[in-house]
C-alpha cells in the first residue's frame, strides 16, 4: 500500500500543457454526468461504505468533478492547486492517508480544516494514451479516520482501470487531430520576409513540431521531431512546445538548456529524444543566431543559386549529457536568400539521405511561393509515402 510522499506541486507548466491537451482530446469534461462514470463511482462508494466517491478530471489548473457519490454536492469544478487530487496526480501509485489531521503533510489543506472536513482519503491516478499520462483520478474521502489493507488498495486500482478505459473510449480521433493541430503557430508578420509551414502527420497526431513568434521585432523560429510516431510522440512534442512558449523572449542558447533541464526527464522516462533547430532572427540585419540540438536538416540557398546544408555537432535533447554546453551558431539571410527547416519525413520523399533537401530547395526554386510549394511538397507525400511525421517550414527574405 502506497502511501505517498512529500506533497510537491502538481506538475510543471509543461506537463500541465501535456495533460490539458489529452483532456481536450478526450472531450468528456463538458456534458453533465454520464452513466459510465456514475456506475463506477457508485460502486466504489457502496464497496468501501465511505461518505463520497469522486472521478476527477485534471485540466492545467482547475480539477473537473466528472462523477460525484456524496450527500452534499460539490463543484463542478475546483482549483486544482492544494487538493487530494492533484497530489496523487504527483505519485506513482495509489495515495492512502489514514488521517489527515495527523499528517502533517495534509493536516493544513483547505478540505481538512474547512468543510468537507477530510479525515481519510485514498485515490489512484488515471492514465490514458500510450504515454500514460495522468488526467485525474479516482478517489474516496471521509469524515472519519480508517485504513486500507492491501485487497482493498487492489480494488481501488481495479475501479481505476475501469475508469481509464471508459475514459480511453472518448478518445475521438478526429477531435484529436484537431486539437493538436491548434498547437500550430498563428501567423506572423515580418517586414521583408515570408514565413510559413505545414506538419502532416503519419497517423493521427505528428511527433514533429513547428513554432514561431516574435518578440519585439526579432523572430523566434523553431522545427523538432521527437523520435517516434502516434499519441506518445505528439504528447511528447506539446511538452515540448509547451516549454518554448513558457520562455517567449530568450535566446536559443537559454531555451535548449532550458529544455535539456526540465523536458528531457520527460523524454528519458518515455525512452525517446528529440531533435531541434531554433533560432532568433533580427529582420534588419538578417542575421539568425542558433543552436542545432542534433537536427541537422536545414537547408540555407543563396540568392546567387549557392546552397548549404546546416549541420549539427550536439546531441538531441533527452541524450546531451547533463552540464555539458552546446554549440551555438549564427548565419546571415541576404535579400533573396531562403532557408527551409524540414524533419526526417522529408528525407523520405526521396532516397533518405541530405541529397533530399536539395531536391527541395530544387522544387522551391520552380515554384518560390510558399503556399504553392508547399501543395508540391504534400503532393510528393501522397505519390511517395514518407512513413514518417513531415514537416516543413520556408523562411525566404524579399
Amino acid at each position: 500500500m502506497y502511501q505517498g510522499t512529500s506533497p510537491t506541486s502538481t506538475g510543471t507548466s509543461a506537463q500541465a500543457v501535456r495533460r490539458a491537451a489529452l483532456v481536450a482530446a478526450l472531450d468528456v469534461v463538458d456534458g453533465g454526468p454520464e452513466e459510465r462514470f456514475e456506475r463506477i463511482t457508485r460502486i466504489a462508494r457502496e464497496a468501501f461504505g465511505v461518505s463520497g466517491s469522486f472521478l476527477n478530471i485534471a485540466g492545467a489548473e482547475v480539477l473537473t468533478i466528472k462523477s460525484q457519490q456524496s450527500d452534499a454536492v460539490y463543484g463542478p469544478t475546483i482549483p486544482l492547486e492544494d487538493t487530494f487530487c492533484g497530489r496523487t496526480l504527483d505519485q506513482l501509485g495509489p495515495v492512502v492517508v489514514p488521517d489527515a489531521r495527523a499528517d502533517a503533510r495534509y493536516a493544513d489543506m483547505p478540505m481538512v480544516v474547512e468543510d468537507p472536513n477530510v479525515r481519510f482519503y485514498a485515490g489512484v491516478p488515471l492514465r490514458v494514451g500510450e504515454d500514460h499520462v495522468k488526467v485525474g483520478t479516482l478517489c474516496l474521502v471521509d469524515p472519519q479516520p480508517r485504513t486500507l489493507d492491501d485487497d482493498d488498495v487492489a480494488l481501488l486500482e481495479e475501479l481505476g482501470v475501469w475508469a481509464e478505459r471508459e475514459l480511453a473510449t472518448g478518445a475521438d480521433e478526429d477531435r484529436l487531430r484537431g486539437v493538436l493541430a491548434g498547437l500550430q503557430p498563428l501567423p506572423v508578420a515580418v517586414p521583408g520576409y515570408r514565413l510559413g509551414g505545414m506538419s502532416v502527420p503519419h497517423g493521427v497526431v505528428s511527433g514533429d513540431l513547428h513554432e514561431w513568434h516574435l518578440s519585439g521585432t526579432a523572430l523566434h523560429l523553431t522545427i523538432a521531431d521527437v523520435m517516434g510516431k502516434g499519441m506518445a510522440a505528439g504528447l511528447l512534442a506539446a511538452t515540448i512546445r509547451g516549454a518554448l512558449l513558457a520562455r517567449p523572449d530568450e535566446d536559443p542558447e537559454r531555451v535548449v538548456a532550458a529544455l535539456d533541464e526540465q523536458v528531457a526527464p520527460d523524454l528519458g522516462r518515455a525512452e525517446s529524444f528529440s531533435t531541434m533547430f531554433t533560432g532568433r532572427l533580427d529582420p534588419a540585419s538578417g542575421q539568425l543566431d542558433f543552436v542545432d540540438a542534433g537536427h541537422g536538416l536545414v537547408l540555407q540557398m543563396r540568392a546567387d543559386g549557392a546552397e548549404r546544408t546546416l549541420l549539427s555537432s550536439d546531441l538531441p535533447i533527452g541524450l546531451h549529457p547533463a552540464g555539458l554546453s552546446r554549440s551555438t551558431g549564427s548565419l546571415v539571410l541576404e535579400p533573396g536568400d531562403v532557408l527551409v527547416l524540414v524533419s526526417d519525413g522529408a528525407l523520405e520523399l526521396w532516397d533518405s539521405t541530405l541529397t533530399s533537401l536539395s531536391r527541395l530547395g530544387a522544387l522551391w526554386r520552380q515554384e518560390p511561393d510558399i503556399d504553392a510549394f508547399l501543395a508540391r511538397v504534400r503532393a510528393r507525400a501522397l505519390e511517395h509515402d514518407p512513413g514518417d511525421d513531415l514537416t516543413v517550414v520556408v523562411l525566404a527574405r524579399d
